[in-house]
């Protein structure tokens, strides 16, 4: 397989193939975008006390053709409790920097050539293992913004999750705020489905942020953790692996994000 080489770029070990239909990818991020240093809570509740009233039972599990995934379940990792809608191909892995720390980023879709913008299951991994970055974005799943939790629902599943994952990194959060945020994606008719979410925002002792998007039925659409703020730039600091429109940017087929998207540097 071909890699390339530092100079240009994060290096992959399977070659990106763009659909046409990514070519005007649109670079503003809308909904995607936050406010990393607002903290809109007089009295944020404490995360990992939230998670020690819940129980694994918290509507996370995900129903899956257990048979035809099992690899692919292997590979996302048993602590996410969640896996790949059946069908799904891994269509790229790529390394790249997640400030200073080298990550490999692992991408499903339901189409094995890449498409961005389009429905993705997204893993980034540390150099130890951890799961750095996540997002399920499926419109085939339940969808239904009826079925969204409430504030607190989502506080719930986020943090009994995030114990599940990694209580010993749960215990240094602290919540910022809990809003509604929402991703939008273009399926192979170049039709839009909006795939909505509840965004529990919190802030690390290290002084970094992290996140939880719960979805309907209280699924996790989204988690990014070790992310940092640029105060001087307004922009976000760290690297966006789970953005398409900053993959885009990356890869040459679309513009430089807006603030307070992270710049691309397609040198580092």
């Amino acid at each position: 397989m071909a890699t390339r080489g530092p100079a240009a770029g994060p290096v992959r070990t399977r070659p990106l193939v763009i659909g046409a239909s990514t070519m005007a990818l649109v670079a503003v991020l809308g909904s995607s975008i936050w406010a990393y240093a607002d903290d809109r809570s007089d009295a944020a509740p404490d995360p990992a006390g939230h998670a020690s009233e819940t129980t694994e039972e918290d509507g996370m599990e995900v129903t899956v053709d257990r048979n035809e995934e099992a690899d692919a379940r292997a590979s996302l990792g048993e602590e996410l409790g969640l896996t790949l809608p059946s069908g799904w191909y891994e269509a790229d892995v790529r390394t790249g920097g997640h400030d200073g720390e080298r990550v490999t980023v692992t991408r499903y879709q339901p189409t094995e050539e890449v498409r961005l913008k389009g429905p993705h299951l997204s893993v980034v991994r540390g150099e130890d293992g951890r799961v750095v970055g996540y997002t399920a974005l499926d419109p085939e799943a339940n969808n239904d913004p009826r079925d969204l939790p409430d504030a607190e629902q989502a506080r719930q599943a986020a943090y009994s999750w995030l114990g599940r994952l990694d209580d010993d990194y749960l215990q240094g959060l602290t919540e910022q705020w809990v809003d509604r945020h929402d991703e939008t994606v273009v399926d192979e008719d170049g039709n839009e489905h909006v795939i909505p979410g509840v965004k529990v925002k919190t802030r690390h002792e290290d002084g970094r942020y992290a996140w939880v998007i719960i979805g309907a039925d209280s699924r996790v659409v989204t988690f990014e953790r070790d992310i940092t703020w640029d105060t001087t730039a307004q922009r976000r600091a760290t690297q966006m692996w789970l953005h398409d429109a900053w993959i885009a940017a990356l890869e040459g087929s679309g513009e430089q994000p807006p603030p307070p998207a992270a710049l691309v540097d397609r040198t580092a």
